[in-house]
């Protein structure tokens, strides 16, 4: 039997009940899309919803729970399995490594766990033939010659894999002749020789580790003509307490303890620069590097070796200042007594290599595609206990105090959190640059901010911390919500002002804590330089008010060992705990605070004081050369400061309930920091592209303001025609950056 036929009426009507019924679905769908997210008291329906996750602060005992989770055991128990072989970049134990954090951020069930690998130049040397320092006698024959490896004073140390001492990316081949002692080889102690006219052309060069950067030292001497570099720890910088015996009674370095380290003053594989080195990626030659890799010979000794080598020099006795703790007459050289050479034989060579970044990521619940990024690399050069595994330590306990929150708690972070294992940081923060080349679109558009550990723990002094101005009042809010494990503080932040106190000129305490300028040396150097993100480092550190050390004793050398940590450092892990908790109340300071807390009056502060601070070093030359560039300067600087505090107040002002109005300030908030970026990189330092801030030329372990414009005025004279306008340009475009800056603070549609 056939249907009912229905009428045309009766199904038009019945289309305009359903269409009328999916609209109110929808509108009803659309509501309570909203409403789930606001506040259980409801809300304004006139306006956009409230983002629940992000409206109030962070509720204190969240937070604390979170911390408490952190455990301490486990932190001593990751530091034991990842110290307990040598594990340079490029060879398997660090492959091992990266696979071993892998599977435990697998494990542990971070939201996405991804590894990226890199083909890269890294260097070594020929553990066969290693690299020596000998003494030559008038026959030719040798008298003297420095050991191939470090004694073993431990059965810590008693390992395969241990790589000889060397300098990374030194040229192959032998120096030999005469030798002038440089002390630290800065660009004044050569002054200083000049002046006693001592000229090192075509000589070998003694250098004392302790003021700047290893490879500065080796540019440096390259630039004055020697003809290799030979560069030692004295007891005087690295074991001045002569009350207690060295490592392993003490963690002062032994006399046959030595610094390994890269000599390369660039960032990222050489070969590739500015790009990925990808499988894909060109590779230039190594000749045609930029800046240059080393083209002399060069290479590190011990204490022990650098005293027989003074013994024999005869010359002109050092400056008192110049002069260290070894046992011997410190004199300049270049001259050594009875006909006494030296011959410096370098076998290191360089060598294309895998290396591999661990990323793990933490998806946000409310804003996935804002990042807050927590770094520190694996690699070591031997051991790397302190340098950097103590900061891998925490980070992989942080990682499990995290998911254990998550697991056990109806909370997630508002804002993604990645955590990142850097490979190869120890040749010129490799791993970290290639990760920063590849994603720098991303990270310029979606990085809140990255917080580095390279090294966690190396004294029970103080924390201390530097890093982004907008990133200052973060560390001080974090500070104060974690306890410090030092009995005589109540909080990090009461210890942290008290015993790093800032001072003004004439020494009066200023009430608030040190917040360094960061220079390069670690991996927050590209994040900031090239991606243009708000970068902060952090550690313990020894007492340097008691003592003056070009770094910690046992740096880099074979003795960096887990029974130095346990014994000298930290044998409680207590300190490793309280900088992992920091490292938690910073990143959800920045994942959970729902309008970005960066206080914009703090970096208007800063560019008042480098301002002043180039009026004080560089003001007389240029009111010479470019008059009214103070006037100029005030005036942009005056712009932005207001601009700062407007902006400042409308951030006080605002209403969070509407999420598109707190996203937009968010989204000026990120943007300040990328807009002091200069696409064309700093004069002759392309790679160096944030106007305010990168490396001094000269130490890139240092910081300098306005860098691009110290670079141009180092040791220039009046006469310089073409420098002088390399100079008024430079100042234009830092003029320009600053007024760019401020127009970013600016109503997004008056902006001009």
């Amino acid at each position: 039997m056939a249907g009912q036929r229905e009428e045309p009426t009766s199904r038009c009507c019945f289309s305009v009940i359903c269409f009328f019924t999916l609209c109110v679905g929808v509108a009803v769908g659309i509501v309570i899309g909203m409403y789930v997210l606001c506040d259980d008291d409801g809300g304004d329906a006139s306006q956009p919803p409230t983002v629940q996750a992000n409206t109030d602060p962070f509720k204190d005992d969240i937070l604390q729970n979170i911390l408490s989770g952190v455990n301490k055991t486990k932190i001593e128990e990751n530091l034991r399995w990842l110290s307990e072989l040598p594990h340079i970049a490029g060879r398997d134990r660090n492959k091992v490594l990266g696979s071993r954090i892998h599977k435990y951020w697998r494990d542990i069930g971070l939201d996405e766990v991804q590894t990226r690998e890199y083909d890269v130049l890294l260097s070594y040397p020929d553990t066969e033939n290693p690299n020596i320092v000998s003494l030559i006698n008038k026959a030719g024959n040798t008298i003297y010659a420095s050991p191939k490896t470090e004694k073993i004073l431990t059965p810590e140390e008693n390992k395969t894999g241990v790589v000889p001492p060397f300098l990374a990316f030194a040229k192959a081949g032998i120096a030999e002749g005469d030798l002038v002692y440089v002390n630290y080889g800065r660009v004044e102690d050569y002054v200083t020789l000049s002046n006693n006219s001592i000229n090192v052309t075509n000589k070998v060069v003694l250098a004392r580790y302790g003021r700047i950067f290893r490879g500065d030292i080796v540019s440096i001497a390259t630039l004055h003509g020697a003809s290799g570099v030979i560069v030692y720890s004295d007891p005087q910088d690295y074991a001045p307490d002569n009350t207690t015996l060295p490592y392993p009674h003490s963690w002062w370095l032994p006399p046959s303890g030595t610094q390994r380290g890269t000599i390369d003053v660039g960032d990222g594989d050489p070969l590739t620069p500015g790009y990925p080195a990808t499988a894909t990626a060109y590779r230039i030659q190594e000749s045609a590097v930029v800046p240059p890799l080393p083209s002399i010979p060069a290479h590190a000794i011990d204490a022990e070796v650098a005293e027989k080598i003074l013994s024999y020099l005869a010359g002109p006795p050092a400056p008192p200042e110049w002069r260290g703790f070894l046992n011997v007459t410190y004199n300049l050289g270049p001259s050594f007594r009875d006909g006494v050479h030296v011959r410096l034989n370098v076998s290191t060579r360089n060598k294309q290599s895998k290396i591999s970044d661990v990323v793990g990521v933490i998806q946000g619940a409310v804003e996935p595609d804002r990042y807050v990024i927590l770094g520190n690399h694996r690699d070591a050069w031997v051991f790397g206990a302190i340098d950097p595994s103590s900061g891998t330590a925490v980070m992989l306990e942080i990682a499990r105090a995290l998911k254990q929150a998550i697991n056990t708690t109806s909370w997630r972070p508002s804002r993604s959190i990645i955590l990142c294992s850097w490979d190869a940081e120890e040749y010129g923060l490799i791993g970290s640059t290639e990760f920063v080349e590849e994603y720098v679109k991303t990270l310029t558009t979606r990085a809140v901010a990255y917080l580095n550990v390279d090294i966690a723990v190396v004294g029970q002094y103080s924390v201390t911390i530097g890093g982004s101005p907008l990133l200052y009042r973060t560390a001080l809010s974090a500070t104060q919500k974690v306890k410090s494990p030092n009995s005589e503080f109540q909080t990090l932040y009461e210890e942290w002002v008290t015993r790093e106190e800032a001072h003004d000129k004439a020494g009066r305490g200023l009430g608030r804590p040190i917040y360094g300028n960061l220079g390069s040396g670690s991996d927050f150097a590209n994040m900031r330089g090239l991606a243009g993100v708000p970068i902060l480092d952090m550690g313990y550190i020894y007492d340097v008010t008691k003592w003056d050390l070009g770094s910690y004793p046992l740096y880099h050398s074979e003795y960096e060992t887990f029974y130095a940590v346990k014994n000298f450092v930290d044998g409680n892990f207590t300190y490793h705990r309280a900088l992992g908790q920091l490292w938690l109340a910073l990143a959800l300071e920045l994942t959970e605070s729902v309008i970005l807390p960066f206080n914009l009056s703090d970096y208007a502060e800063t560019l008042t004081r480098l301002q002043a601070q180039l009026v004080a070093d560089k003001g007389d030359i240029l009111d010479r050369h470019l008059p009214g560039y103070e006037a100029n300067l005030t005036q942009v600087v005056d712009e932005f400061t207001e601009a700062a505090a407007s902006f400042m107040a409308d951030v006080a002002n605002t209403k969070t309930s509407n999420p598109l109005v707190v996203r937009k300030l968010n989204d000026q908030l990120l943007q300040l920091e990328r807009a002091f970026l200069d696409p064309h990189g700093l004069p002759g330092r392309s790679n160096y592209r944030h106007i305010l801030f990168a490396p001094s030329s000269k130490d890139s372990y240092s910081g300098a303001s306005f860098p691009g414009l110290i670079d141009l005025l180092i040791d220039i004279k009046d006469s310089d025609t073409n420098q002088w306008e390399n100079v008024k340009q430079h100042f234009s475009v830092i003029l320009f950056t600053i007024q760019s800056a401020t127009s970013t603070l600016r109503d997004v549609i008056h902006f001009m």
